[in-house]
C-alpha cells in the first residue's frame, strides 16, 4: 500500500476504532490483475468504510466464525495459518472454506486476505509470458480483499473473484508450469537422449540380477559378457567388472527395498517380527530379520526378508538396540511400531526368550500389545527330545542308526559296497542321515525312510562284509555284529513304530512352517495329532502293523529275523505313543508356563470361526471376544468391529466385512513359526561360501533381498532401476569418457597347439 493511501486511511480513522463493538477497517480492494491488469468487475475503493459486527446468521451459506486451518500449496507446504473473527476479516467458516478448497483447492487464507498457492510458488511466467498476460500481485501475496460494507456483499464479491481468476490466462499458464516442474521434464529429457543408452545398461543390469539369483560370485560376471557378446548382443563398452556388478546389484536391492519399505509406511499394515540368530560361514554373527504383513495387494500375510543385521553385542539389550536401530532406519520407528506391530516369534535360545530380561521381554516392555510366541516348529522338536528322555528304548535304536550313518558317511569304499548290494537287489538307495538331532524331525524320517527302503542291502551288504577274509578279523566281528542287530525282533519292530511316529511329526512340523498357517489353525492341527497319537497308543499304525506281522513270521523282506539279545530293547506300543501325546499337550498346547492366557486367547479367536459357533442363536455371541481381541491388537472402532461381527454371523461366515476382515488379517499376521529365517540362513550359506567369506553383512543382506524378494528373473524390469542409476550420476554402459574394458587375448604357451587342433 503506497503512503498516500495509507495517509488516506490514517485520515478517515476516528478515536474510539479500538472499541470492541466497532469492526476494524477493512483494507480496500486493489486491482487484482487477473486479466493482464485490466480492473476485477468489483469496483475498487480506497477508502476504508465502517461495517457493523455481522451474525452468522445472516447468511447460512457464507457467514460465520471459526478458526481457518492452515492451507497448502501445490507442493503441501503450509501457506499460513489464520485465527480470527468478523472483525479481522473471515469470510467463511471452516467448513465453508473446505468446501471451497474442494472446487478451488490452490486457494489459500491470509491475515491480509485471499490468495492463489499456485501464483505464489511459479511468482513469474518467465519466457512462458505473452503480451497482455502477467501475474496479479494480489493473488501473489495472498491481499485480495473486498471493501463491500456487509459481510454478505463481502461473500459475493470474493466469490466471483476466486471464480474469475481460476480460468485467467495467467493462472492457467502458472498452472501448466507448475504440472511441468513436478514431472522432472529435464530429467526424462535427458533419460530419453539416452535411450539407446538405457537399453545397453539394462542388459547389464538384467546379467548382474541374474548373478545374484543364482548365488553366483561377481569375479565371474566378465565371462558372462564375453558370452553374451560372443553371442552377438550388444553389451556396451564399461560396466563389465566384478565391482560394476557389485555396484548395480547393490543399487538394485536398495531401490527394490526402499519402494517396499514406502509402501508399508504408507499402508501401515499390521506386521509380525520373526527374528533368529545365528553364525555364518564368514565367523560373523548376525540377527536374522523378517517381516510378516498383508498389504492391501496381497490376498494373505507374507513373511518377508527385512535385513540381516549384524552383532557386535550378543546379549538382548545390544540384540534390541541393533534390531531398533535397522527398523528405525527403514522409517518403522517405535510410534509406527506401537501401532502396527502385533507379533513376534523366535527360537527358545534364552537371550531371545528369558523371562527376565530376554529379548522378548524387552520388546514387549516397548510394545505391551504384542504377542510373544515361541516358534512352533522348535517347540514340537523339544516335544520330541522330551519323549526320548523317557523312553530309554529309543536311545538303543538311535545308537545303531548312527553307527549307520559314520559306517556310510565316512568311509567311500561302504558307500560303494553297499550300492553294489543295492542294484544286486533292484532296490533304490537313498541317503543315510541322522535322527532324532539337532536338525528338523522331517530329516529323521528321510534316513529312517532310507533304512526300511535299503535293509535287504544293508544286511547283504554286512553278511559280505563279515565274511570277508581280506578285511581284519576285528572288523569282520563289527560287521558280524550289525548284520545281528539289524536282523533282531526290536530292531525290525522299533523301526515300524518309528516309520510311523515320525511320519506323523514331519508331516505336522510342515504344517506348522507353511507361511498360511496362524494361530487357530496350528491350534487344531496339534490337537488332532494328539489324539492320533493316543489313538495309535492302542491301535498300531501302518508300518508297526507291517513290522509286527514280519517279527511273527521271522522274515523282513526276505531277511530272516530272530530274536536277539537280552540287551535288544523292544518300545512299548502303548507307552511311546503316549507319551507322544502328552509331551506335545504339555510343549505345544501353552505359552511357556502360561496355560491359562493361552486357553483365553484361543477361545477369544474361535469366535471369529464358523466351524467354533454354537449351535443356540445368541444375539450377543463373541462380542465380549471380538473387543478384547480389538483391544490386542490396536484395532479402532470396536463397536464398528462388533456390527460387522454381526452381520458376518447372520450370513453364516459367507461374506466378511471389511471392518471386520481388518481384525482377521492382524490375527493371520501373527508368526507361529520362525522356520522361515532358517531357510534364510540356508540362503546366506549358499552366498556366503569359503571363497566369500570376506563379504560384509550389508553385502550379503542386499543379495538375500534380491534372492529372497527380487522377482523371478522372467518378470524382473530393469529399466526403473537404470533410470535411477543414471538419475545419480553413474555411467551408462555406452559412456565414452570411461575407459573402455581391455580384452587382452588369453596366453596358452604351448596348449596353443591343442586349442588349433580343437578349433579345427
Amino acid at each position: 500500500m503506497s503512503k498516500r493511501q495509507q495517509s488516506l486511511l490514517n485520515f478517515f480513522k476516528i478515536a474510539g476504532q479500538s472499541d470492541p463493538k466497532h469492526a476494524k477497517i477493512v483494507s480496500a480492494d486493489q486491482d487484482c490483475g487477473d486479466h493482464g491488469g485490466h480492473s476485477s468487475s468489483t469496483p475498487t475503493i480506497n477508502a476504508a468504510k465502517f461495517a457493523p459486527v455481522v451474525s452468522g446468521d445472516e447468511d447460512d451459506d457464507e457467514a460465520g466464525d471459526g478458526h481457518f486451518e492452515s492451507a497448502r500449496d501445490c507442493d503441501g507446504n503450509e501457506a499460513g495459518t489464520f485465527v480470527g473473527d468478523t472483525q479481522t476479516g473471515q469470510i467463511w467458516t471452516d467448513a465453508q472454506f473446505t468446501e471451497k478448497k474442494k472446487s478451488y483447492p490452490w486457494l489459500i487464507m491470509d491475515k491480509t486476505g485471499l490468495g492463489c498457492a499456485i501464483c505464489k510458488k511459479v511468482g513469474s511466467l518467465g519466457p512462458d509470458k505473452t503480451a497482455g498476460m502477467k501475474l496479479a500481485k494480489e493473488w501473489i501475496s495472498g491481499s485480495v480483499t473486498s471493501s463491500a460494507p456487509d459481510l454478505r456483499k463481502k461473500q459475493r464479491a470474493l466469490r466471483k473473484k476466486v471464480f474469475e481468476h481460476g480460468s485467467t490466462k495467467a493462472h492457467v499458464m502458472a498452472s501448466n508450469i507448475c504440472d511441468t516442474a513436478n514431472e522432472n521434464i529435464l530429467v526424462k529429457a535427458v533419460i530419453n537422449i539416452q535411450s539407446d543408452q538405457v537399453q545397453t545398461t539394462a542388459r547389464i543390469f538384467r546379467t548382474a540380477y541374474k548373478e545374484a539369483k543364482r548365488h553366483r560370485p561377481a569375479h565371474g560376471f566378465e565371462h558372462e559378457i564375453d558370452c553374451q557378446e560372443m553371442n552377438g548382443v550388444d553389451m556396451g563398452r564399461i560396466l563389465h567388472s566384478n565391482v560394476a556388478c557389485s555396484h548395480i546389484q547393490q543399487h538394485i536391492a536398495t531401490d527394490m527395498k526402499r519402494k517396499l519399505l514406502e509402501r508399508i509406511v504408507t499402508c501401515a499394515p499390521k506386521i509380525g517380527l520373526m527374528l533368529d540368530e545365528a553364525t555364518g560361514l564368514n565367523k560373523k554373527s548376525g540377527l536374522i530379520v523378517y517381516l510378516r504383513m498383508q498389504l492391501p495387494e496381497m490376498e494373505s500375510p507374507e513373511n518377508i526378508f527385512f535385513d540381516l543385521v549384524e552383532l557386535d553385542d550378543f546379549g538382548a539389550e545390544g540384540i534390541v538396540r541393533k534390531l531398533l536401530d535397522a527398523l528405525d532406519h527403514a522409517n518403522l520407528d517405535e510410534s509406527f511400531l506401537s501401532k502396527t506391530l502385533v507379533g513376534l516369534t523366535c527360537d527358545g535360545a534364552s537371550v531371545m526368550l528369558g523371562r527376565k530380561s530376554g529379548v522378548a521381554t524387552r520388546l514387549k516392555t516397548r510394545f505391551p500389545n504384542i504377542l510373544v510366541w515361541h516358534c512352533s516348529a522348535h517347540r514340537l522338536e523339544l516335544a520330541v527330545g522330551d519323549v526320548m528322555k523317557e523312553m530309554g528304548a529309543i536311545n538303543h535304536f538311535k545308537i545303531l542308526m548312527d553307527k549307520l550313518y559314520a559306517l556310510y558317511s565316512t568311509s567311500n569304499k561302504n558307500r560303494v559296497e553297499l550300492k553294489e548290494c543295492a542294484d544286486g537287489l533292484n532296490i533304490q538307495l537313498c541317503k543315510i542321515g541322522r535322527v532324532l538331532d539337532n536338525r528338523w524331525v522331517a530329516s529323521s524320517l528321510r534316513t529312517v525312510e532310507a533304512v526300511w527302503r535299503s535293509y535287504p542291502a544293508l544286511h547283504r551288504h554286512f553278511t559280505h562284509a563279515a565274511e570277508d577274509s581280506a578285511r581284519e578279523s576285528a572288523t569282520r566281528e563289527s560287521y558280524n555284529g550289525m548284520a545281528k542287530r539289524l536282523s533282531s525282533h526290536a530292531f525290525v519292530y522299533n523301526l515300524g513304530l518309528m516309520y510311523d511316529a515320525l511320519q506323523e511329526l514331519s508331516e505336522l512340523s510342515l504344517e506348522l512352517q507353511k507361511q498360511q498357517c496362524n494361530i487357530i489353525m496350528a491350534h487344531k492341527a496339534i490337537c488332532r495329532q494328539i489324539r492320533v497319537f493316543e489313538a495309535m497308543s492302542e491301535r498300531l499304525g501302518r508300518y508297526s502293523l507291517l513290522s509286527q506281522r514280519r517279527v511273527e513270521e521271522n522274515s523282513f523282506q526276505g531277511v530272516p529275523l530272530h530274536a536277539g539279545r537280552l540287551t535288544d530293547k523292544t518300545l512299548n506300543q502303548r507307552m511311546f505313543f503316549g507319551s507322544m501325546a502328552r509331551n506335545l499337550e504339555k510343549r505345544m498346547l501353552s505359552q511357556g508356563k502360561d496355560q491359562t492366557g493361552y486357553n483365553k486367547l484361543i477361545e477369544d479367536l474361535k469366535v471369529l470361526y464358523p466351524q467354533y459357533w454354537p449351535h443356540d442363536d445368541n444375539a450377543l455371541f463373541g462380542e465380549c471376544e471380538v473387543e478384547t481381541l480389538c483391544q490386542l491388537f490396536c484395532i479402532d472402532s470396536p463397536r464398528n468391529v462388533i456390527r460387522a461381527f454381526r452381520e458376518y454371523r447372520d450370513n453364516n461366515g459367507t461374506f466378511i466385512p471389511d471392518e471386520l476382515n481388518y481384525l482377521l488379517t492382524a490375527v493371520n499376521t501373527v508368526p507361529i513359526s520362525s522356520a522361515e529365517c532358517e531357510r534364510g540362513f540356508s540362503q546366506m550359506n549358499l552366498i556366503c561360501t569359503a571363497n566369500r567369506a570376506s563379504l560384509l553383512p550389508s553385502t550379503i543382506s542386499s543379495l538375500l533381498f534380491l534372492c529372497l524378494v527380487g522377482p523371478p528373473l522372467t518378470r524382473f524390469n530393469p529399466f526403473p532401476y537404470v533410470r535411477s542409476w543414471i538419475a545419480k550420476g553413474h555411467k551408462t554402459a555406452l559412456d565414452t569418457r570411461s575407459r573402455k574394458r581391455n580384452r587382452g587375448m588369453e596366453a596358452g604357451g604351448s596348449i596353443d597347439a591343442v586349442w588349433a587342433v580343437l578349433d579345427k
